[in-house]
């Protein structure tokens, strides 16, 4: 994907920090986005160097054709320089507003832990070189960071509404 069509998209979004303010509990959605970092790293085992690849940003965007009725998709980009060890793969998680913020989703919380987890560790595996961002085996890829994610999050299981979400997402990857 070219900058310029990067950037038009991501135009068209909002950083999640600034949209998730108009929530009343903007300070407990935002906890989520720590919780899932924190999680993957201690889950993960995480080193210092993996951690400093781990370049990303998250934007809240409206349905749009990349979504493809999805709840969030990745994009990548890089980052430039003359020098070659220098430059860096980024990453866009763009989460699909339209699909996850309802006013009346009684568990925003759940799906938000478990939507960041699963697309954290798809960008953990391709700073890993575990998967190819591009690879042609998207839909198998999917069904493995699914279950990976159920790994991560089980000690999560005690939120209210977490069985039901998995159970969504096991209806969807199985």
């Amino acid at each position: 994907m070219s900058s310029s069509s990067l950037v038009r998209i991501l135009s068209q979004g909002k950083k999640v920090t600034s949209y998730l303010r108009k929530f009343n509990n903007f300070y407990e959605l935002e906890n989520i986005f720590y919780l899932c970092e924190l999680n993957l790293i201690e889950k993960f085992k995480l080193s210092e160097r993996e951690i400093s690849r781990l370049i990303y940003d998250i934007y809240i965007l409206k349905e749009n054709k990349f979504f493809k009725n999805r709840f969030a998709t990745i994009l990548k980009g890089k980052i430039l320089h003359d020098l070659p060890s220098k430059r860096k793969d980024f990453y866009v998680i763009c989460l699909n507003k339209n699909k996850i913020f309802h006013k009346k989703n009684p568990f925003l919380k759940e799906l938000l832990l478990y939507i960041l987890t699963h697309e954290l560790i798809h960008l953990v595996r391709f700073i890993r070189y575990e998967s190819n961002f591009y690879s042609k085996y998207k839909w198998e890829e999917e069904k493995f960071v699914h279950n990976l994610t159920k790994k991560a999050l089980k000690d999560f299981t005690n939120l209210p509404h977490m069985n039901k979400v998995f159970y969504y997402f096991d209806q969807i990857y199985s």
